[in-house]
């Protein structure tokens, strides 16, 4: 039993260090975004002072989808990640209790 104790114990401490991880920090995400702001109002200013080439015009149609893409993982990253990590406790919890009924019959 203390080697199955030990394991999640182990489990539980690396959940709480994902837990502590930036990625997670509101004010982590608010310096993303603003970032996220500047390279794109670069990037307009630099399509309309470039727009009569052919390869910027193209160009235009790699930008916004992974501008977009860019946008949304900064947004849905802390969300999906609290998620699996309350998902990962709830498992442990659930394989401890099993473990603790295997034991006891």
């Amino acid at each position: 039993m203390e080697e199955n104790e030990s394991i999640s114990e182990g489990f539980n401490r690396e959940l709480e260090q994902a837990s502590a991880n930036k990625i997670l920090d509101p004010a982590y995400q608010k310096k993303k975004l603003v970032l996220w702001g500047i390279r794109n109002s670069i990037s307009v200013v630099l399509y309309v002072i470039f727009w009569n080439y052919n390869w910027v015009q193209f160009s235009l149609y790699f930008t916004i989808p992974l501008s977009l893409l860019s946008l949304l993982a900064i947004l849905a990253m802390p969300y999906i990640l609290k998620r699996k990590i309350a998902s990962a406790k709830i498992k442990i919890l659930e394989t401890e209790s099993q473990l603790g009924q295997d034991n006891g019959e």
